[in-house]
């Protein structure tokens, strides 16, 4: 386990495309799917369920699997996990170990679902660079330094059994990995 936290406290080279799906690529990949109910309307059903619709070159994605959408889920984490490399006294080490194993393989997990896939020094990449911006808005509010964090109970839940058998769920069915309307 110390060499997933030393993983994830390397400083990489800066993120390309990261996690993001190449929405253009998608609908043309999936072209003879792809349904227009109105005039300047696409609508693509992907498997997971994925529903993509895009309207006037914006697209908007929606996860509609049972557990949610999966990159919503790594993004949380690593936010979540940058939060505590700037604070690792508000979980044990264990926890620390078994949020830093569920991001690696949340962005294992991106990494090849998403379109197109990244090999591992993009994932790597692509981490690092949702890391730093986790560790940018964290803004360096510990408990104990006159503030009172709200991630703190967060980080507690997003490091218990529970939510790691949630986890468990999110990236058991292969879909793409979207962001949008994230809960």
């Amino acid at each position: 386990m110390r060499a997933i936290a030393l993983l994830l406290l390397t400083t990489l080279p800066a993120a390309g495309q990261g996690f993001d799906p190449d929405f253009d690529r998608v609908f043309a990949d999936h072209a003879a799917e792809v349904q227009s109910p109105a005039p300047g309307i696409e609508v693509l059903e992907l498997p997971g369920p994925v529903v993509l619709t895009r309207q006037g070159g914006y697209v908007t994605a929606q996860d509609q699997s049972a557990w949610g959408p999966a990159g919503c889920a790594l993004k949380r984490l690593a936010l979540i996990t940058a939060a505590v490399q700037l604070c690792p006294m508000v979980l044990a080490a264990e926890e620390r170990d078994r949020l830093a194993a569920q991001l690696l393989r949340a962005a294992q997990f991106a990494a090849d679902n998403t379109v197109p896939p990244l090999d591992a020094a993009a994932r790597d990449a692509a981490l690092e660079a949702l890391l730093v911006r986790g560790r940018a808005a964290q803004e360096g509010l510990c408990p104990g330094d006159g503030a009172d964090p709200g991630w703190v109970g967060f980080a507690d839940y997003l490091a218990s059994e529970p939510a790691m058998r949630r986890f468990a769920r999110i990236f058991d069915q292969p879909r793409l990995p979207v962001a949008t309307d994230c809960p």
